[in-house]
């Protein structure tokens, strides 16, 4: 090999580290207790008692049925600016924080 070509390679390595750095700080990964397919989040069924923190930021689906969920934090869904349906159902939330969804321009569907 020549000074040049290791060089090169070397570069290459580099910049693919420094995007994988940067990809991953600027996306939550999928919780460990759900399941991401693309854009939509399953979390059905998993007995949670909170929203799970660091979700994927290209959300657009939550599923959040048959936890046990009592309420929910003023920041749950920050971060989630593409959440379009977000499914609650069978929890037992009590109550909401005043500005819980504030942020949420494209939710269409609760």
């Amino acid at each position: 090999k020549t000074p040049h070509t290791t060089m090169s390679t070397c570069k290459a390595v580099v910049l693919a580290v420094i995007l994988a750095l940067c990809t991953g700080i600027s996306r939550g990964q999928c919780p460990a207790t759900c399941h991401c397919d693309g854009t939509v989040v399953t979390c059905n069924g998993k007995q949670l008692l909170t929203i799970p923190l660091s979700l994927p930021d290209a959300t657009t689906t939550l599923f959040l049925e048959n936890n046990r969920i009592a309420s929910l934090h003023a920041d749950a869904f920050q971060g989630l600016p593409n959440l379009e349906r977000l499914y609650l159902w069978n929890n037992s939330i009590a109550s909401l924080p005043a500005n819980g969804f504030e942020g949420l321009r494209n939710l269409q569907t609760l």
